[in-house]
């Protein structure tokens, strides 16, 4: 949501998703990212302290939108914690006949995101094993700035956005390219059944900077309470 931000700027982003809500007559729910600084998040943005994550579910009709947190402060790479995993299966079982979607910022491990272990879900088996035999639509996510689509587990759908800030090409995997590139998703549910399209707003083919990664693996090990 915000950079590196301060109290002060969360507050005024509330203030901002308020104003929206009203205007649009829409929810608005928002997730952690690798960026955001949860003790700011937790004073500016929420009235109460949510506990060591920062999640919600919301129900409209037949479906349960989840939104989970992936945030890990110190690391690029995310993680979900036992508790929130827990608590995440605790209300799958409690609806079977939910379609449940899922919503955080670290994508899943998958067949494109091999030159990505180092910075994407790090417990990726873990997230599987809660969502096995549930009614899942699908899980949606960001972070790595390309777009992207794949099924794992029992043929899952995940699917992953672009950057509203600048595109990274990462088909190298030593070497990954910045543009400059801005795009978004509508996320499109109909009795179930769910489309996605990518609205492309700019694609810069210049590269404007490099991202050197000296390896691509897997973090070596959790953080504390991550285990």
């Amino acid at each position: 949501m915000i950079h590196d931000g301060s109290a002060d700027d969360y507050q005024r982003l509330h203030a901002i998703i308020h104003t929206m809500e009203a205007e649009f007559d829409c929810h608005v729910r928002v997730i952690l990212g690798n960026h955001d600084r949860r003790a700011a998040f937790y004073e500016g943005y929420l009235p109460a302290d949510p506990g060591p994550y920062y999640a919600s579910r919301m129900r409209i009709g037949n479906n349960d939108f989840y939104f989970l947190d992936s945030k890990v402060s110190g690391y690029e790479a995310g993680w979900l914690a036992p508790q929130q995993l827990q608590w995440l299966g605790k209300h799958l079982r409690q609806a079977p006949t939910k379609r449940a979607f899922l919503f955080l910022h670290h994508p899943l491990d998958g067949p494109t995101m091999t030159n990505m272990h180092y910075a994407i879900l790090q417990n990726t088996p873990a997230l599987l094993s809660v969502l096995r035999g549930h009614n899942l639509g699908g899980v949606f996510s960001g972070h790595v700035h390309f777009v992207s689509s794949y099924l794992i587990g029992d043929n899952i759908l995940n699917v992953v956005a672009g950057s509203a800030a600048y595109a990274i090409d990462c088909h190298d995997p030593h070497h990954h390219y910045v543009h400059e590139g801005s795009s978004y998703q509508i996320i499109t549910i109909d009795r179930g059944q769910v489309g996605v399209t990518t609205r492309q707003l700019l694609h810069g083919k210049a590269v404007i900077g490099e991202l050197t990664i000296p390896d691509t693996k897997f973090v070596g090990r959790a953080p504390q309470g991550y285990e």
